[in-house]
């Protein structure tokens, strides 16, 4: 038989012990919590710059031309002028199917854009005097917009490379809780 000392004595070990382990598992999930955290922030301020890398490339996607307006004209009237019962059985070609692709995919581009303007419109529209401010504007605007080289850039705005990226990163920092909300800031 076991003594009741002893007893009461492992149970007090094993209390401690659990304790412990529930003191350190809570301390990790809390450094896995921030660690999270961290990487959904570095991620959404990624996310951000390649954004506006490439706000120019998906504006001129998004805009048809007048060959392109008419090509698309030209082939809903096909589509529309076929037999009802071709429609029915669901029979498509691929150019027709590539067709609806690509203008799903331009009217997506296109929703994203009006997002996308409507913040920029936003943070470019704001009054301010202060130097930092409209120097990153100004980087939005010529760099990101307009599509001007960053090289070019620098040479013309700037006496100090540094300013221009210390700049950019404040630019992209602002910007990344209006695209991808609490997960753009560094909380």
């Amino acid at each position: 038989m076991q003594n009741p000392e002893k007893e009461s004595y492992k149970d007090y070990l094993v209390r401690k012990v659990t304790e412990e382990i529930g003191i350190v598992f809570s301390q990790k999930m809390e450094e896995t919590k921030k660690e999270l955290l961290e990487l959904d922030y570095k991620s959404s301020l990624f996310k951000t710059e390649e954004i506006l890398k490439n706000y120019k490339k998906l504006s001129d996607h998004v805009i048809l031309t007048d060959k392109d307006k008419e090509e698309i004209i030209n082939e809903s009237k096909e589509y529309h002028n076929k037999e009802l019962e071709s429609i029915m059985t669901g029979l498509f070609s691929e150019d027709e199917l590539y067709l609806e692709s690509l203008l799903k995919s331009r009217y997506k581009t296109k929703m994203l854009l009006d997002f996308i303007n409507k913040v920029i419109e936003h943070y470019l529209h704001e009054k301010t005097k202060d130097k930092i401010e409209i120097r990153k504007r100004n980087i939005l605007q010529h760099l990101y917009i307009e599509g001007m080289k960053q090289s070019e850039f620098i040479y013309n705005y700037y006496e100090v490379d540094r300013t221009f990226y210390t700049d950019k990163d404040k630019l992209i920092k602002d910007l990344a809780p209006y695209f991808f909300g609490i997960k753009g800031l560094n909380i």
